[in-house]
This record gives structure tokens, sequence and C-alpha cells, in this order.
């Protein structure tokens, strides 16, 4: 299992956005390091899985997009090996004040305005989905690595 953690660390290196990439040497200094961050759950195939693919596509990819403080944001499902259920999300911090800061007004009025009314039949879904998904992703492992940037092909 270490093995294919690293792997995943490895392939999260990879996909690191030009944004961590410095354009100048005061910048390079700055930024010589990035964080990233991978939150791993099993989820097994069937209508489970797809509500959890669906709460993470309408309601958990726009807050990440809307978060400053993400650089990048992935979601990693199994391709091949020893468990199908895998589900990895990779975020890409700039750095560890980037890993602990709140995403703040972004975030709060992305969720205001798309958090359906109560009673309604729209908010009875969003609550469904939120409730599949936080079924999984209670029992989650968080691991978060330094990418040295020096040490990078981007």
């Amino acid at each position: 299992m270490k093995k294919w953690s690293v792997g995943l660390a490895v392939l999260a290196f990879v996909l690191v956005p030009q944004a961590l990439v410095a354009q100048d040497a005061e910048e390079e200094s700055a930024m010589s390091n990035g964080i990233v961050s991978m939150s791993t759950f099993k989820v097994p195939f069937g209508e489970d899985r797809a509500k959890v693919m669906q709460g993470i596509e309408q309601i958990m990819l726009p807050q990440e997009k809307a978060n400053p403080n993400v650089l990048a944001f992935y979601v990693l499902t199994h391709f091949y090996g020893a468990d199908s259920r895998d589900m990895i999300i990779v975020r890409v911090y700039r750095d560890w004040n980037s890993v602990e800061a709140p995403c703040g007004e972004p975030c709060d009025t992305w969720w205001e305005a798309n958090q359906p009314a109560e009673g309604t039949p729209e908010r009875e879904e969003w609550d469904e989905l939120i409730a599949t998904f936080s079924k999984y992703y209670a029992r989650h492992s968080d691991e978060l690595y330094s990418a040295d940037m020096s040490l990078a092909k981007n």
C-alpha cells in the first residue's frame, strides 16, 4: 500500500500546475516548495458511487475552483491495482499557509448562491448527495507531501 501511495504522490507532482513554477529569481525563492494533499477513501461501484461523484461535481468542485488557496484539484479514481473502490482527492497548494487558510468570501458567496432553499426537492437531492459523500468520506485518510519544485519537470 505504501508503494501505491508513493506512486500517487509522484503522479500528483506530475500534475502540479505551471502556477507553481517560478517566473523570476524572487518568485523562485518564495515558491521553492508546493504542498500536495491527498485524501483517500473507498466507494463501491453502484448507485452510491454515482451519487458521490455527482456530489463532488456539483458541490465540491465548484467550491475548490472558487478557493484562491487551491492551485489545482483532482479526483482520482481506480484505474488499475488492488481495490477498485479507491478514490483520491488531490489538492495542490502554494505553501503551508495556503493549506491552513480558509476559503472565505469566494466559497461563502458560492454556497449562498447555490444551496437550494429548505423544503424544496432540489434541497432534498442536495442533502442526499452530501449525506452519501459523507458516509464514505468520513473514513478517509490524509497525506500531505512537500514538492521541491527545483527537482520538478514542468
